[in-house]
């Protein structure tokens, strides 16, 4: 089975892992035992910095597919001149903490301009926490509408943007999984589960509606690439097991 074959049959049976590197990470030595740990462990694919250097070192360590995260369309441009074949519009973490958010137009705009670019790649678009849940499902119907080809979340989502009405204070992790919830149900592209993921609420994701899971802190806490190995098989079995008993479920309905 060829590597995108093997991509696309995680993404069909719902049992993505994605092993997230960091849109600002630049420390080699952190990325390339994230990257081993993500193939030893049997993850389905990586996601690093929209950097070239970064781009030669992961693929000199595995030959998991790579999606590269940016929001800089020259950035996102040059890595897919160098071969890049997933482009995550997405992760900005990095730019909350510089008081930096994006509006639904900004979004829907550069979303728009890439797919019009280059039609040939896979894209996946984040949408961004900040917005209100109207906002949110509006958004993810448009990107599926122009042909975003996957959506991931991200937490936390405070009171005002769940429901004005309601005094909440929720946990990044259960955030993206409502968010996973709302979003599963308005569109038919893949949902991945992102913030917040752990061996914990791993399956209560996938049962939320998300065909997969973005994974980043849970795998940087351990400290060994031996314990770091460990989880992403753990994470994946958990995946793999929830998809597995949802597909017996559904053939013993039609019994």
């Amino acid at each position: 089975m060829t590597i995108i074959n093997a991509l696309i049959e995680d993404f069909e049976k719902k049992q993505v892992l994605k092993v997230i590197c960091g849109l600002n990470n630049f420390d080699e030595n952190l990325i390339r035992n994230t990257i081993k740990a993500a193939s030893l462990g049997g993850a389905t694919y990586i996601d690093i910095a929209a950097d070239l250097r970064i781009i030669k070192l992961a693929k000199a360590v595995s030959n998991l597919p790579i999606c590269i995260s940016s929001i800089i369309k020259d950035q996102i441009y040059k890595c897919v001149d160098n071969g890049i074949e997933i482009v995550e519009i997405g992760n900005f973490d990095v730019f909350y903490s510089k008081s930096m958010t994006f509006s639904v137009e900004d979004i829907k705009n550069i979303s728009y301009k890439i797919r019009k670019q280059h039609k040939e790649i896979t894209i996946c678009s984040t949408i961004p926490y900040v917005l209100s849940l109207k906002e949110q499902i509006d958004l993810a119907q448009y990107l599926e509408f122009i042909g975003i080809d996957i959506i991931q979340t991200e937490g936390t989502i405070n009171s005002t943007n769940v429901n004005k009405n309601l005094n909440l204070s929720l946990s990044k992790s259960t955030s993206t999984l409502l968010t996973a919830y709302n979003l599963s149900r308005v569109v038919n592209i893949p949902i991945i589960a992102a913030s917040g993921i752990s061996l914990q609420n791993s399956q209560t994701a996938m049962s939320y509606g998300a065909s997969g899971l973005g994974v980043k802190t849970a795998i940087d806490k351990m400290a060994s690439l031996s314990e770091k190995i460990k989880i992403v098989r753990q994470l994946k079995t958990n995946i793999s097991n929830h998809s597995y008993v949802k597909q017996i479920s559904k053939e013993l309905i039609k019994l």
